[in-house]
């Protein structure tokens, strides 16, 4: 090999060389950059963006390969574990026999919608629980709520979480729970659909 050759050998090489560590600077960003970027709202934005599209997808997959998963192994219900949950939100039904200031403090009656929408949200979520892990839900308790409200108590040893349904059908429930008092939180929800989220919280 000639001279000039080594030296365009040598160049090429020290070319890809030089390529090779601008890539890894450009994979991989160091704190000064990451904090000046962190500064620039719009890049903050884009990057939101970004992220909350690759959750969204991520989980359209998931759901996907669940779907088909199903498809392959149905897991059936047993009648055993309907019943169960139809006989608790049948004893909760004794909720609408009590009257105005039944506790001595002034608190309302309960109605039948509430109490409808009540037992209604459970059996969503019971069945969404079930689909998703192919399991039964753990069953929570039905209890009177503050201002003819209801709430729906879930507590084991590990986590507990509390929803409550509201008197106006036009409010959103609101809901806050604990796991093992390490992981908290509280926020509100549709109850007319089954929410991914609290029965992932439920699993166990």
């Amino acid at each position: 090999m000639t001279v000039s050759k080594l030296e365009t050998v040598d160049q090429d090489e020290q070319e890809s060389a030089i390529g090779e560590k601008r890539f890894l600077a450009e994979r991989h960003p160091t704190i000064e950059d990451l904090v000046e970027a962190l500064a620039d709202k719009q890049v903050v934005a884009t990057w939101l963006v970004r992220f909350y599209t690759a959750i969204h997808e991520l989980n359209r997959r998931l759901l996907r390969q669940e779907a088909m998963l199903r498809r392959v192994s149905p897991v059936r219900i047993q009648e055993d574990d309907l019943e169960q949950l139809e006989s608790m939100i049948r004893e909760s039904r004794s909720i609408l026999q009590l009257k105005d200031d039944f506790d001595g403090m002034g608190s309302t009656h309960y109605t039948e919608e509430v109490w409808q929408r009540a037992a209604r949200f459970v059996r969503l979520q019971w069945g969404e629980h079930f689909r998703v892990f192919g399991e039964p839900m753990p069953l929570p308790e039905i209890e009177p709520g503050p201002r003819g409200s209801i709430d729906i108590y879930w507590e084991t040893p590990d986590f507990d979480l509390l929803v409550n349904i509201p008197s106006d059908p036009q409010k959103e429930a609101e809901f806050s729970g604990d796991r093992n008092g390490k992981r908290k939180f509280d926020g509100t929800l549709d109850t007319s659909l089954p929410n991914r989220g609290l029965v992932s919280w439920l699993a166990r």
